[in-house]
Formats: structure tokens, C-alpha cells, sequence
């Protein structure tokens, strides 16, 4: 299973959403202040309900004319992420899949 996962600002704050339409899973959001990763938030968003095999794809929408320390921010959290999700994926599959 593949999920793609939408990282945007808006409002003082970088919001991560999984990208399937009708989506029911929710909005984590990231405090650009303190820029703190609710963990608990996080895998239930993301993790929670895996069955199968899974790939995350973490997919920056910040506007580009945005503020240079946002987007450069945004960049940094969406690069974290991505790496965060490919080790946490390797892991899951590795354990709970492989043959």
C-alpha cells in the first residue's frame, strides 16, 4: 500500500493530511513556534490501521511565495518526515511482512 500525505501552512502552522479525497484520518498539525511532533498524533494518523506493505509519501504544498524562513522551515519538516516515515516503513515491513 502506498499513502501519500500533504504537508501545507496555513495560520502560523505546518498541517499534514493524508491526500485521498473524502479523507476521515484527520489533520496533524505542527506548531511553527515550537515546531513539536505530537508522536502519538502522528501514528495514529499514519500507522494505525497498516495491514500490508506500506510506502509513505510525504508531498510538500507550501506555496512557494510564502515567507523564506516558512517555506525553508516547511522543507526542513516535510524532509523530516519523509525520513521518519521511510525508517518507521522499513521497520513495519520488515517485522510484520516479510516472509
Amino acid at each position: 500500500m502506498k499513502k501519500t500525505y500533504n504537508v501545507r501552512y496555513e495560520n502560523g502552522s505546518y498541517l499534514i493530511e493524508y491526500s485521498m479525497p473524502e479523507n476521515n484520518e484527520g489533520t496533524l498539525v505542527i506548531d511553527e513556534k515550537n515546531m513539536e511532533l505530537d508522536s502519538s498524533k502522528f501514528y495514529k494518523l499514519v500507522f494505525e490501521n497498516v495491514d500490508e506493505e506500506i510506502e509513505i509519501i510525504i508531498v510538500n504544498h507550501i506555496s512557494a511565495d510564502l515567507d523564506t524562513t516558512i517555506v525553508k522551515k516547511g522543507a526542513r519538516v516535510c524532509e523530516t518526515l519523509q525520513s521518519l516515515c521511510d525508517e518507521i516503513c522499513k521497520e513495519i515491513n520488515k517485522k510484520c511482512f516479510s516472509a
